[in-house]
């Protein structure tokens, strides 16, 4: 539970800091103060990142074919056997598109012969 802290906290926590502090030193805690505030922010940043990558690691070691799934189109609930077709599907895909784009290179230079 966090307090809530509106302008009228802010305003006594800034007159009591202007009373006991003073005038003349008052700029420079508000700057020490800033420093820690922004320090604390990026250990605050550094650990959400550490979190999420140890998150993303135990969810790849969890399921080590999420990235496979993903990567193929997978549908969760598919059998074994549809797993197989939809892969080969895929693969037998890339080929004729690697065929298709061998035949159309090969026919390029052809064409620019002819009309040399």
């Amino acid at each position: 539970m966090i307090p809530e802290i509106g302008a009228m906290e802010i305003f006594i926590v800034g007159v009591l800091a202007l009373i006991v502090v003073g005038p003349k030193e008052l700029p420079k805690l508000l700057r020490a103060v800033g420093g820690i505030v922004r320090k604390g922010r990026e250990l605050t940043a550094e650990f959400r990142d550490g979190i999420e990558t140890l998150a993303a690691e135990a969810e790849r070691e969890a399921d080590p074919f999420n990235d496979l799934r993903k990567e193929e189109g997978l549908r969760p609930g598919m059998s074994p056997e549809e797993i197989t077709e939809h892969i080969m599907a895929n693969r037998e895909r890339e080929a004729q598109g690697i065929a298709d784009a061998t035949e159309e290179a090969e026919k390029k230079p052809s064409d620019e012969g002819d009309k040399a």
